[in-house]
């Protein structure tokens, strides 16, 4: 199941290059004196960070050729072996904007492991951490977040770690670990001026099904109501541009929670059978997709069984309400 990254990760991951670009500086001469490749290297970074920066540009259509350029240059200078732990760093950056995570990961570990506290080191732990998570490392994720977390730049951003963070606990079955870690954003969220309020939203729909799966129904429902309340069309938990899941199917979940919400509150007959049905339809593809081995899967079983139940039921009240009818209402907006 996986994970939440919003884009207020992009806009700091791009805050992280910009700063460590203007905070680097040349080789002495007594570095180079050591190292008589060390000028040469620092232009190459130097050309690398620009190219990165305008990559990571919002929107820019360019940006896989930017990158692709920056990847070739790296990869001819040798880069991943580079005496200068900078260039190490870019490539692993390159290549996870790239979505070659394996690639990422092989070259920022042992980087990371040479310099944890370089200048470049809190993007390559951001890096380090979103790659594993593309990858379903959890733990490999865990302990980027908390490296990175050392280093953070601001309050803001670690809202949006901390979140990401409870998500990879959830995946590795620690849900007490997780749902203290979603109260924390959302108690710190309270208290930080100009948060992104998607964060917020994204921990309340995580805090719902982290509570629902360590067996708080009751808790579980006030705070999936909540979220469905916050984000009724489901813009913001069902947005894959900003936010994925490993597997994707967990996404399901979110969904099955919030619309069971809509099911409960709904205010005729046919909006509660058309949004039961849904429900319905959204544990079934749950179920039938899931991995072998995936620790949920029971439970959605159940939760499949009650839905159905419940559709059964609103199927008669509608008849009831409705007697002749052939056909159901459109699916109501929320549902």
């Amino acid at each position: 199941m996986r994970r939440a990254l919003v884009a207020l990760v992009a806009t700091l991951a791009l805050g992280l290059s910009a700063a460590r670009a203007h905070a680097d500086t040349p080789p002495t001469v007594w570095q180079r004196a050591e190292n008589p490749d060390a000028g040469q290297a620092y232009q190459l970074h130097l050309k690398v960070a620009e190219l990165l920066w305008q990559a990571k540009q919002p929107h820019n259509p360019l940006k896989n050729l930017l990158l692709e350029s920056a990847r070739s240059k790296l990869e001819t200078g040798n880069a991943a072996t580079s005496a200068d732990v900078r260039l190490r760093f870019d490539l692993g950056d390159v290549y996870f904007e790239l979505k070659r995570y394996r690639e990422a990961i092989s070259v920022l570990q042992p980087a990371l492991a040479t310099a944890p506290r370089d200048e470049g080191a809190a993007q390559g732990w951001l890096d380090l951490a979103f790659a594993a998570a593309r990858l379903d490392r959890s733990s490999l994720e865990l302990d980027g977040y908390d490296q990175y977390l050392a280093t953070a730049v601001s309050a803001r951003s670690d809202l949006s770690i901390l979140s990401n963070r409870a998500e990879a606990e959830m995946r590795l079955g620690d849900l007490d670990a997780a749902v203290a870690g979603y109260r924390d954003v959302l108690e710190q969220g309270g208290h930080v001026y100009g948060v992104d309020p998607q964060i917020l939203v994204l921990a309340r729909w995580g805090l719902a099904v982290a509570l629902d799966r360590n067996g708080d129904p009751a808790e579980a429902e006030h705070e999936a109501f909540v979220a469905s309340e916050e984000d009724p069309e489901e813009q913001i938990i069902g947005d894959k541009d900003d936010v994925f899941f490993v597997p994707e199917y967990e996404r399901d979940w979110y969904y099955a929670l919030g619309r069971i919400q809509h099911a409960k509150h709904a205010t005729d007959t046919g909006q509660a059978l058309v949004c039961w049905s849904l429900v319905v339809d959204t544990w079934s593809h749950y179920v039938r997709v899931a991995v072998r081995g995936d620790r949920w899967v029971g439970l959605a079983r159940t939760h499949l069984a009650a839905a159905i139940l419940e559709q059964r039921a609103a199927a008669a009240r509608f008849a009831k309400a409705n007697p002749g009818a052939r056909t159901l209402p459109r699916r109501p907006r929320p549902c």
